[in-house]
């Protein structure tokens, strides 16, 4: 028994090294002279949070902590050379991990070469394969998205049409990349990383990725990043076609609670979006015109808007604006919004169709489809 125990902490020496290990940040701009400093920030749950900085000597500088798991970083340098009033700022973002990690570079830490990061290799390794279809998204975006100074389109609808087909097909290959890069990078917190962040979108479908999940490693599905991918999944099943809505209580225009379950014996259309949102107010007329032609059909609509505080004002007036009347809620907390958060909204438009008992029946229709597939379901 004691030589079991002695095999046992022998083989968790590894294990318990590397949890104490932290990590060293090194940087070398051999260019940069006079008074310069540099700025560590972490990206946390509330934010982005400056936690260190140092004054650069003769182009040298140093970080050392320690960090529960990989995490987005940036690094900014500011530096006052050649008597600048203004200090010029440059930064550079990485992934943080506790290793020795280094910057090297001559005057400027955005071209500065990083070094040390395993994460970060593998990350940028990834941002390099999808570079260039994102380029064609963005090409395609400014081109066909351009409008005259009095707000009208230049290019015509029919080339609109086209070029959005060929955006969707572009942001269908992103997808593929970044989940073939989470196949083979299982046992790397950047496959994890990538999973949460691309392939967990905001219409993924928990029986599909539930699994892939599955495949990491127990010591990735244990860290805090795993722990919140692990929920992330488990309100996606909460929300999926066949699950029973969740319920919430949240104040309409007037200040007056509303409760979801109060319609409960109708069709309920629950439609997240805000007045800031330009795709939300393109969608609005269809939302408009399905309500017109099932209002009398056992049917309502809640919109929940993502406004943000002290937004009340701007909110009202898109709802009048663009002609919407029926039932209206929001805690004005922006991307923070209760019933988003519930629902894991993290783009906007979407919405939930749900039955008179309560259950999510179809999800993000969009433009005619909305009105069919009503007139489908509702008689």
């Amino acid at each position: 028994m004691m030589k079991k125990k002695i095999m046992t902490a022998l083989l968790l020496l590894p294990l318990l090294a590397g949890a104490q290990k932290n990590y060293r940040i090194t940087g070398n701009l051999s260019a940069v002279k006079g008074d310069a400093k540099a700025y560590l920030v972490l990206l946390k749950e509330s934010g982005w949070e400056e936690v260190d900085s140092t004054e650069i000597k003769e182009g040298m500088f140093l970080f050392s902590g320690r960090v529960d798991e990989p995490q987005q970083a940036i690094l900014t340098v500011k530096s006052y050379g050649n008597n600048l009033s203004v200090p010029r700022q440059e930064m550079q973002s990485f992934f943080i991990e506790n290793s020795e990690i280094a910057f090297l570079g001559k005057d400027s830490i955005s071209s500065a070469i990083v070094s040390g990061s395993i994460t970060d290799r593998q990350d940028r390794d990834r941002e390099a394969l999808i570079r260039p279809v994102t380029a064609q998204i963005m090409r395609l975006q400014k081109v066909y998205g351009a409008k005259t100074a009095d707000g009208a389109f230049v290019k015509p609808l029919h080339e609109r049409q086209i070029a959005a087909d060929s955006i969707k097909m572009l942001v269908a290959q992103n997808k593929s990349i970044n989940r073939n890069f989470v196949e083979r990078h299982l046992d790397s917190f950047a496959g994890l990383h990538t999973f949460y962040t691309f392939i967990l979108d905001s219409k993924f479908d928990p029986s599909v990725e539930a699994p892939l999940f599955e495949r990491f490693s127990a010591e990735l599905k244990s860290t805090p990043l795993g722990v919140r991918t692990a929920q992330k999944i488990e309100v996606g099943k909460r929300r999926q076609t066949g699950a029973l809505a969740a319920d919430f209580t949240q104040n309409d225009v007037k200040g007056k609670p509303f409760t979801l379950s109060s319609l409960r014996g109708k069709y309920v259309l629950l439609d997240f979006w805000a007045s800031w949102c330009a795709p939300c107010r393109a969608e609005n007329p269809f939302v408009v015109k399905a309500y017109n032609e099932l209002k009398g059909k056992n049917f309502e609509i809640v919109g929940v808007s993502l406004d943000y505080p002290g937004g009340q004002a701007v909110w009202e007036a898109a709802i009048e604006n663009d002609g919407l009347p029926w039932i209206h809620v929001s805690d004005l907390k922006g991307w923070k919004n209760e019933v988003a958060v519930m629902y894991d909204i993290n783009a906007v438009p979407q919405n939930f169709l749900i039955d008179p008992n309560g259950f999510i029946i179809a999800k993000n229709l969009r433009g005619e489809a909305l009105t069919q597939k009503l007139k489908e379901l509702i008689k």
